[in-house]
């Protein structure tokens, strides 16, 4: 899951990258070996022009006047975004939100694997959900040494987010999913990448409202 560093790549090319890797699975799964740009712009509803910049940037390999060459641009993606490569992560919070993403099998196609969770709930502590044992989160520090752990994914109140956090950083932690409706202070290598379930909330409203 990790990005190599390629800086003039933006955020907004980067979030498209999924989206196109899904599109070229289903022609790879017809047999498609090449797909136009104009092909990808009726999948997607995104300019052709935008297509070819982004897919462009991460080096997809085509061929002249017949488009983007199918594997091969399926290859560079995964690349690029990390996902041909699984790494180990762990949760902490196991709410309803916590316990839902233990159950999400996608992740492993998505070069994340989930292998421990940690909470204070005494009848959580001990138990295994979703295949993924839940550990005190006292044991976080010993844990992520014994696994050689570098993601950690933050589903906990705002209120405990930023004091786990400081112990995740002092442990080592280099990459932070957070979450928690709260933004994070953390180092300057440290890669915090916040989900604000309220700011989506907020734009389907107003999306609904302006129709």
């Amino acid at each position: 899951m990790s990005l190599q560093k390629k800086p003039k790549i933006s955020v907004q090319t980067i979030r498209r990258l999924p989206q196109y890797l899904r599109i070229f699975y289903n022609f790879h799964a017809y047999g498609r070996e090449l797909i136009s740009s104009t092909d990808l712009a009726q999948q997607t509803h995104l300019l052709p022009i935008v297509i070819k910049k982004d897919l462009q940037a991460v080096g997809a390999p085509s061929k002249r006047r017949a488009g983007f060459k199918v594997a091969g641009t399926i290859n560079v993606i995964e690349q690029f975004l990390g996902w041909n490569n699984l790494n180990k992560a762990f949760l902490i919070g196991v709410g309803h939100l916590g316990a839902a993403l233990l159950g999400f099998g996608g992740f492993k196609n998505h070069g994340l694997e989930i292998v421990a969770a940690f909470d204070t709930e005494p009848d959580k502590v001990g138990q295994t959900i979703h295949g993924v044992p839940v550990y005190h989160t006292a044991q976080l520090t010993s844990i992520i040494e014994k696994q050689n752990l570098k993601i950690a994914v933050l589903t906990l109140p705002s209120s405990a987010a930023q004091g786990v956090t400081d112990t995740l950083i002092s442990a080592g932690i280099k990459a932070i999913w957070n979450f928690a409706p709260v933004n994070l202070k953390v180092p300057a290598d440290v890669v915090v990448q916040k989900e604000d379930i309220s700011s989506g909330l907020a734009e389907l409203c107003a999306k609904l409202k302006s129709k």
